[in-house]
Parts: C-alpha cells; structure tokens; sequence
C-alpha cells in the first residue's frame, strides 16, 4: 500500500470519514486525531421571556439595573443606557424574533474577542462591552462558549451575575470551598467563575445542571483548561447536584467510552450494506471471548484495511469471493509499511501478517460457521484469499523481531544498575534540597551543593503565577543568568522535584522487582497484599495479588526484603498525615473505561486533588532519568528503558540463576512457556558455561578410569602411531589402535590422505607405472597388466586430491640470496 494506514488514529476520529476520498492518498491516510467524544447535541432554546422584551422595556430594564446597583448619579445611569442604545440599535439590524436569534445572526459568538469590530469603530469598544454585560445580568442574550471563553468578563460582573441568578446555590458552593482546607483563593475564583459562564450560558439555576451540561461545558474550553477547572465539577458532585453515579472527575465523564459493535463498523463508512451488517454479525459473535481493546483493533482490520481498501481501489465490490487479481492487488497495497499502533497512537509496526491472520481466520469462520448454522452465513462462505504461501515469511519476521527485542536487552542489561543507581541518588539529592529549603526562613538564601538559592517569598492567595501551588516549597536560583524580569521564570518548585523523583525510584523498584507489566503495577492498591502461613513452620510470607489484565489471570507473587521496603516506603509516601490512603478512580485505557474509587498505591497529586498514574507519565519519568544520568548504549546513543524491559530484563535473570522455565512462566503470567523462552536473551557467556556444564555431567556418568592419567608406556604408544602413519606419498588416516588393513598397498588405499607436497613424487610413479604396464603387455604378463593398470588409475586419483587440495592463496614466494632470480 502506498501510503501509511493507521487505524488507531482513524479509530479517534470524531466524525466518521467522508466517501469522497482522493484517489492520490489511497483512502486510507487518517487526518488528525481529534477528541474522542463531540460536543453533546443540546438543544437549547433561542426564545424567552427576558430575550423577548422591546426595545423600550430593554432600555428601562437597563435603568432599573443600574439603580438597583446603587448608582445615584443620573449621569452615569444615562450613560449606561446609552451604551445599551448602541448596542440593541445594532443588533436590530439582523433579523430574528428575539434578541439572542439577533445576536446568533451577528456573528458577534464566532468572532470572540473582536466581535466589537462588527459593530461599531473601535472606540466604541468599551460601551459595546458595558453594554454586552447589562445584558448578560438581565438574562437577555446567552452567548456560546466561545464569546464566554474568549472574553475576559470583570471579576464585578460574575459576581453581580452570581447575586442576580442563583443567590442560594452560590452560597452553598461557598461553604464547599470554605471546607476545603486545600483550595487557593484563585482555584475558588476560577471554580466559580466556570459555573457562572454555565448560568450564562445555560440560563436556570445551578440546581438545572446536567452531566450533559458539564460535558458541553468541558469540551469547549478548547485549550482555556487550567489546573483548577475541573474543581467546579467535583462541587456540582460534592452539592448532590449530580447524581451520585456520575463519573468522578470531568475527565471521566467527557471521555467517550466503549464504542458498539455498530459504532465501530459505522466508522469506516461501508458502502455495502450486506457487509456491512455482516461484520457486525460477526464481531457480535467474536466479542464474548476478546476484550474491548481486541475487538477494536480488529474490527479496524477486517473493516478498515481489508474491505474499506478494497470498496476504495475496487468501486463496485459486493462479494467476499475475490478473485485472484482483486486479491493479489490487495495484497501489493498491504505489503508496504502499515502504521498499526497497540496502545499508544503512531506506533509503527512493519507487520502485514497480523491482518492477513485476520483475514484468514475471518474467512475460515465463515466457512465453519456455515455448516452449523447455514440459513445465517452460507451465503457468505467463499475461498479465502489469503493462503498459505502469503504467510510464509511470518517465522522468518517473528524470528527477526525476536532477534531485535533479545540483543535490546543485552545492551539495556547491563545498564540496569547504572539505572537504579540513579534513580537512589536523585531522589536523595532531591529530599535533601527540598529539607533544606524548608529549614530556610522566606527570602533568605542557603547553600547546598555548592550552589547558592534563595527561598521564594509568595503570596498568600498566590497571585504570583499559576504555578504556585499551597504546600509547596519554591526556591528561586540567583545563578540561573536567566534573562527575564520576572522571578517565575528563574523559580524551581522543590516539592514537585521530589515527588518526582521519588516515584521514579519507587517506579525502577518495583517493575525489577516484580517483572508485572505497567498496566498491573498501576493497578496495585493497598489491599493488593495479602500474607501467607507455611504450615510446616508457620512462617508468614508476604505475597502481592497481581489482579487480571492481560491473560484475565490472577496470580501471587513473593514480596522479598527490597520490594517490602520499596512499597513501605511508597505507602507512607502516599498516605502523608492520613490514617487512610486517599481514594482515587483510574481510566484503564484500553477497555475505556473508569475504576471505582479504591486506595491505589501509585497515585499523585493533581492540582488539588489527585489522580492515579497513566503509563504515559511512567514512560516520561524514567525518560527524564536516563537523561539526567546521562546513561547511553555501547555505540554512544541515549538508551531509552521502557516499562516492558524491567519485565523482560527480570525473565532473564530468572532463567540465567537458574529458576526453571516454566516456574517463571507461572511468574509473569504466560500461558505457554514459550512466551516466556522469547523473553529471556541467552547471552554467549551462558552458551559456553552451559556447554561445559553439560560436558562436565556427561563425563560424571562415564567409568571414572576412562579419564586417568596415561602411563609413559601408553604415552609413548600413543605418540607412535602418529609416527608410523607417515608415508611416502602423504598420511595415512586409519584410527588410534588398528593396524594397516591394506596389506601396505598405499597407492590403492583410499585412507591415504595424500600430501600436495609430494605431487612431482607421484607423477614419477605413475610415469614408472606406464613404463611397466608397456612392458608388461610386449611380453605378455596379461595378469600383471590388470594390477599395474588398477595402481595407476588409483594413482592417478591421489594425483585429483592432491591438485585439488593444494591452493594458491596469492602469497609472494620469498627466496633466499643464494637462489639465482628467474630474471637474473
């Protein structure tokens, strides 16, 4: 195929892609990722009461506003209402039944910030937004969130909004904020401010919020997301505003979810009807034994790179029978570089096989399928168009691969310990900084290390930057050079550096402890331990419970000494002042969907909150580690440890000390113990130690006076039959202890393994040979003819080996002084 196919990124698109593909990019090429989840379809109304007032009623509204506000003076109420004036004369030039259709009409939501240019010149900037905020307070027009988001509304106004609209509700969200001990006087701002902009938008009260509301809500902030945003959310929960059973953060619940069946074929826009309905039939039928992850990547398979590819490049196509040019062309297209990712999108994999197999098996369950039950799929039953002979470079592929993944870990090895190493000194050094900085007073400086920084003043409400955080110890570096004004950008947040490096370490720890793959170390929570009594010594044994993921198969693993002190360590780190380990739900990617709330070990702060860790942020972690360590492969390059060497590192160890194969398949979790054998990476030295152990064994189980030292007799013995084995013409090959069998006939003996040294020796024998065989047949010793003439044929066979053997090699023939040159 020409050009890439990746289907994880067409698997993310929103909208499903359109029929009218370019013939030059083979259909296939997917734009952009975009947000797994649209915008909620709400309708809202464009028609209300407040929106229906008349100009008159409008401009009188806006006096009473002003007045209720407590402007005294005429002027300044006159001049609001003048503003107004400017303002609806605008909007009475578009058409519509109300003021917010008129507002739709101008254009002024997609404009944003600017939308004062379509009105008026721009100094009428100010009066045009004055007079937008009387209306806003008056509930007459509810922008998008766009106009909201894009605008920056005056702290005045949102709270005069909060007053007007939902007095009561604003004060109970005040009360949550007051009781949450962690919140900044600029989360609780921003929190508010967000639930104001909904009430704008929305209309009603904070009581008429939906989860609908909030997803809409979420989804068009479009890059305005800040650290504390989601705060709003989360008070909605905390007020029973939501229901109970709403996802726990917005994150949560603006994520799309598990697709169908159906959604999943829909996707890729399958003209064909009966096939399309067909591949919903069949994924139905493979989904009760795969997971949602397996499913979604094979519906992305069969529908996107097999049938989708052929509906583009074949038009017309309606029959699963191929014909041999359809699907030898199909398979051209296939064979070139194919962008399939596993989990994480624009993963590139070189491997057509996997959709072959797919299609294969998807052929091959048809046709098994039509003998059970007919009347449902023999009509779709057809030869498959894939073969064996398609298949026939997967071993070699397979085996390429394996090749690759073995010498990776033979070069990351080694670099193991330079790597936990690492990982113990930073999260030292960075504790000692962060001690020292909160021995130190505000604005005072302190040494460590040889370099000099200076403790962070900030202010109480943290004004300072967004970066600031309650809690935290910030140090600002006099030594930095750096050539901004402001203090930020020299600042370093020690609290943050050492959180960080402390699960970087707690992170190496456990993966090479453990060899569990990422997806279940982050699934790890406090009750994950569990002890177990031998009952001959009643000795108590810490096991950790690794919970199901990818074979859905529980198993227990030994907790030695180091891996005790690493998850003491890491619960304590967690737990902090708490008697408890706070609770926190955690977004399993692949089968997208949310845990419930339970204690899990490897969580971290979020803003004010916390979160559980992604495996993305592992993967950043241990890349800022190996950067920082400065540690590189043989050939100079930075090596790159991800999650899955810790686990393929730890088989081969395993296996290396001596830990029997298939005690470390039931370790990591295989099925089979092959798994587990392309795992290990056997190194050379284990291949010679191996070796002459084997020997080693096998000469233990031969009678022992086999292997004694010679006496000087059988020595000698020894010696001389190599020394009765040379002959005229060469060697003799016959073995130690057996005597010439050939009655000494060395021209006709084919042990003689003749020397091409003696080739001028032997080409005199056979002249002496022909001499006399001549001789022979004059005088008419017929007998005599038939021996001679078998010597010389034999003869003339050692002359062959001899030719043969000897071989030039081009090397310069040195003579001595004496020898007279050819040119001389």
């Amino acid at each position: 195929m020409s050009d890439h196919i990746d289907p994880v990124a067409h698997l993310q698109k929103a909208a499903r892609p359109s029929r009218n593909v370019p013939a030059n990019n083979g259909g296939l090429r997917p734009k952009a990722p975009t947000p797994t989840l649209p915008t909620p379809a709400i309708a809202r109304p464009t028609v209300w009461a407040a929106s229906q007032m008349s100009y008159e009623e409008l401009l009188a509204a806006v006096r009473d506003l002003e007045s209720a506000n407590g402007t005294t003076l005429s002027k300044q109420i006159r001049s609001q209402v003048l503003f107004a004036e400017t303002l609806l004369g605008w909007l009475l030039r578009f058409p519509g039944e109300s003021w917010q259709q008129r507002w739709h009409a101008s254009g002024a939501d997609a404009a944003g910030r600017d939308w004062t240019a379509l009105a008026a010149e721009p100094d009428r900037h100010g009066h045009l937004v004055a007079a937008a905020g009387r209306l806003l307070l008056l509930d007459v027009i509810r922008p998008d969130y766009s106009w909201l988001y894009a605008t920056q509304a005056t702290p005045r106004l949102y709270e005069r909004l909060r007053t007007l609209r939902d007095p009561a509700g604003f004060a109970d969200m005040e009360r949550l904020c007051d009781a949450d001990a962690r919140m900044l006087p600029s989360d609780r701002r921003q929190a508010l401010n967000q639930l104001t902009r909904m009430l704008v938008h929305n209309g009603g009260t904070l009581g008429d919020i939906t989860l609908p509301d909030c997803i809409e809500a979420h989804r068009a902030q479009d890059g305005y997301r800040g650290r504390s945003h989601p705060r709003w959310y989360t008070l909605l929960r905390e007020a029973a505003i939501l229901p109970a059973d709403s996802p726990p953060t917005i994150f949560a619940a603006s994520r799309r979810g598990q697709l169908t069946i159906e959604e999943m074929v829909d996707r890729y826009d399958v003209v064909c009807r009966p096939v399309r309905d067909l591949f919903v039939a069949y994924l139905y039928e493979r989904r009760a034994a795969m997971d949602y992850n397996s499913i979604r990547y094979l519906a992305a398979k069969l529908v996107l790179l097999f049938w989708r590819d052929l509906e583009i490049h074949e038009p017309g196509i309606e029959s699963l029978h191929l014909t041999d040019e359809v699907a030898r062309r199909w398979k051209t297209r296939l064979s070139g570089p194919v962008l399939y990712g596993s989990n994480r999108v624009g993963k590139k994999r070189e491997d057509p096989y996997t959709i072959l197999m797919a299609v294969r098996a998807f052929y091959a369950d048809l046709s098994h399928w039509a003998l059970e039950d007919p009347a449902r799929w023999a009509t779709w039953a057809a030869p498959s168009p894939v073969n064996s002979r398609d298949l026939a470079g997967m071993t070699k592929m397979l085996k390429q691969s394996r090749s690759r993944t073995h010498q990776r870990i033979r070069e990351l090895a080694p670099l193991l310990p330079r790597l936990v190493d690492a990982a113990s000194d930073t999260r030292a050094a960075a504790k000692e900084l962060l001690d020292a900085a909160a021995a130190t007073p505000p604005g005072q400086s302190f040494t460590q290390d040889g370099h000099t920084l200076r403790r962070a003043t900030l202010s109480d409400d943290g004004s300072r930057g967004r970066k600031v955080s309650r809690g935290h110890v910030y140090v600002d570096n006099p030594e930095s050079g750096g050539t901004s004004d402001r203090p930020q950008d020299n600042r370093r947040n020690l609290s943050l550096e050492a959180d960080r490096a402390f699960w970087t370490w707690a992170l190496v720890e456990v993966l090479r402890h453990t060899g569990a793959r990422i997806e279940e170390v982050l699934e790890i929570t406090h009750r994950s331990f569990v002890s177990y009594r031998l009952p001959s010594t009643g000795e108590v044994i810490p096991m950790l419970q690794i919970t199901p993921s990818k074979t859905d198969k529980e198993r227990l693993l030994v907790i030695g000494p180091e891996l005790a002190v690493a998850f003491a360590e890491i619960i304590s780190h967690v737990r902090g002042d708490n008697e408890q380990l706070p609770l926190v739900s955690r977004y399993d990617s692949a089968e997208r969907v949310h845990s419930p709330e339970l204690p899990y070990l490897f969580q971290r702060p979020y803003g004010i909150g916390r979160t559980a860790m992604s495996s993305s942020y592992v993967i950043k972690l241990l890349d800022e580690l190996v950067t920082t360590a400065k540690i590189t492969n043989n050939g100079g390059t930075p090596a790159k440890f991800s999650p899955h060497d810790f686990r393929r590192i730890f088989a081969t160890e395993a296996v290396a000390s001596g830990l029997p194969v298939h005690i470390t398949a039931k370790i990591l979790g295989h099925d089979s113990i092959a798994t587990t054998q392309t795992y290990a990476a056997v190194y050379d030295q284990d291949v010679i130690e191996h070796h002459r152990a084997y020997i080693a064994r096998r000469r233990a189980l031969r009678p022992s006076q086999e292997y004694r030292e010679p006496t000087d007799s059988e020595w000698d013995e020894f010696l001389g039959h190599f020394a009765q084995r040379k002959l005229e013409l060469g060697t003799c090959g016959r073995a130690y202890g057996t005597g010439c069998q050939h009655e000494h006939a060395c021209i006709r003996c084919p042990m003689l393994r003749p020397d091409p040294a003696q080739h001028q020796r032997l080409q005199q024998i056979i002249d002496s040979l022909d001499g006399r065989i001549a001789e022979a047949s004059n005088r008419g010793w017929l007998g005599e003819v038939d021996g001679l003439r078998t010597s010389r044929a034999a003869a003339e066979q050692k002359l062959t080996q001899m030719q043969r053997t000897a071989t030039n090699l081009g090397l310069p023939t040195v003579r001595s002084r004496l020898d007279p040159s050819p040119d001389a």
